[in-house]
């Protein structure tokens, strides 16, 4: 597995673990989302037992990006419950990728809004480039 799928998948475990409460459906949804990037169970415990590495912004493109947060707003909606502590990952994450300031709580507002309403990456992305 590379770095940036390692970091990947370590970014998603932080954001299972913010609310201190693990739900077996973060978990579901964690193996899920390796199963659709091609990734195995072993490999995605790897990654999260062996936490050595974050997605960095320097190896993602622009859309890269946006999958990173859609995967993480995602996981924030797997239990049912978004919290002020998920939201805060969020908003932490998309500064960490090197979103301004200013137009981080709506980055971070508009992706968990379509991760709540089940919409898929590829939709995202359509939305967001037609912008």
């Amino acid at each position: 597995m590379d770095e940036k799928i390692k970091g990947h998948f370590l970014g998603l475990y932080q954001m299972i673990i913010s609310d201190t409460e693990v739900h077996p459906k973060e978990l579901e949804l964690l193996y899920q989302i390796g199963k659709e990037k091609g990734i195995s169970e072993q490999d995605i415990q790897n990654a999260i037992l062996s936490p050595n590495n974050f997605v960095s912004a320097d190896l993602l493109n622009d859309d890269e990006k946006i999958e990173h947060l859609f995967d993480l707003a995602r996981m924030a909606w797997a239990d049912g419950v978004l919290d002020d502590r998920e939201i805060q990952s969020m908003n932490s994450a998309c500064k960490r990728l090197g979103f301004l300031e200013e137009y981080v709580d709506e980055i971070s507002n508009f992706l968990l809004e379509q991760a709540k309403a089940g919409k898929n990456i590829n939709d995202v992305l359509k939305t967001i480039n037609n912008l």
